[in-house]
């Protein structure tokens, strides 16, 4: 499962295909490497340079302060629904959870671009990560991928949902603000885009506007679209932390039952991608 995610104005916009039927999304949720967001979760952070950039140290240093803002991030919001979770990120700390990449080809076209690197990190995730081994290593309950990329391109997270490989991983543009971040690494975990247009139909999509504007899975800006380099400023609705996992339930499934949470464990939608 592939979701893509480009940032435009104040709202993530989907620039991929619908994934699944628009309200009927498929789900990650309890599948993969990284099934659910409680104990500690790994995130490995592979660098890759590519023909037009790579990676200085200091530039490594900045990605990494705002990771660890999204992984705070993310921590802080789940203890405010009474859920303990750890996402281990700091490769300075722990010098096994990064690595670097290279990739012969440009980033002229962005579908081009995103085709040929996703065939890359099916090799990656098979040849430069143990995710089994990092597991048993640092006692986790889960892992994922980061792939940084030094480019403008739109950050994406590759998610299992029954079929193909279960080692998730997610797509980031050394320039986007932890919030997006964040956002991205919730959706190996099991969260929803909120937006209009993408998952999700008209009606939900309004309500999650007014009701939660603030909301991390419908936006990564403020209110008046600034972006943020040094802190989150969006919340984790109950809706998000429901399809987290972190409650049993939230009285939006009642108003509106397709948001309800699925646990794909039949193994019988397609994989696809969501930004």
């Amino acid at each position: 499962m592939r979701i893509l995610a480009a940032v435009m104005s104040a709202v993530i916009i989907l620039s991929s295909g619908q994934l699944g039927t628009l309200g009927n999304p498929r789900s990650s949720y309890g599948l993969g490497s990284a099934q659910y967001l409680r104990g500690r979760n790994l995130l490995y952070s592979l660098y890759v340079d590519t023909t037009e950039s790579s990676w200085s140290g200091e530039e490594k240093e900045e990605v990494l302060s705002k990771l660890e803002i999204a992984s705070a991030y993310i921590e802080d919001s789940a203890k405010r629904y009474h859920v303990k979770t750890e996402l281990v990120c700091n490769w300075q700390e722990n010098t096994d959870l990064s690595g670097s990449a290279k990739v012969k080809f440009p980033i002229d076209d962005e579908a081009d671009f995103e085709d040929r690197l996703d065939q890359e990190i099916a090799l990656w995730v098979e040849k430069k990560v143990d995710y089994d081994a990092l597991m048993e290593a640092y006692d986790a309950e889960g892992i994922a991928l980061l792939i940084f990329v030094n480019n403008q391109v739109s950050s994406y997270a590759i998610v299992y949902d029954g079929i193909d490989n279960p080692k998730e991983s997610v797509i980031l543009a050394g320039e986007e603000t932890p919030a997006a971040y964040a956002h991205e690494i919730l959706h190996v975990f099991g969260a929803h885009d909120l937006y209009k247009g993408e998952e999700y139909t008209k009606d939900v999509t309004d309500y999650v506007k007014k009701a939660y504007p603030m909301e991390i899975m419908y936006r990564v800006t403020d209110l008046d679209g600034k972006r943020y380099e040094d802190r989150v400023v969006n919340e984790i609705s109950p809706i998000t932390a429901y399809h987290l996992g972190w409650i049993a339930y939230t009285e939006e499934i009642d108003i509106f039952p397709q948001l309800n949470r699925k646990q794909k464990s039949e193994g019988k939608n397609e994989s696809e991608k969501r930004q």
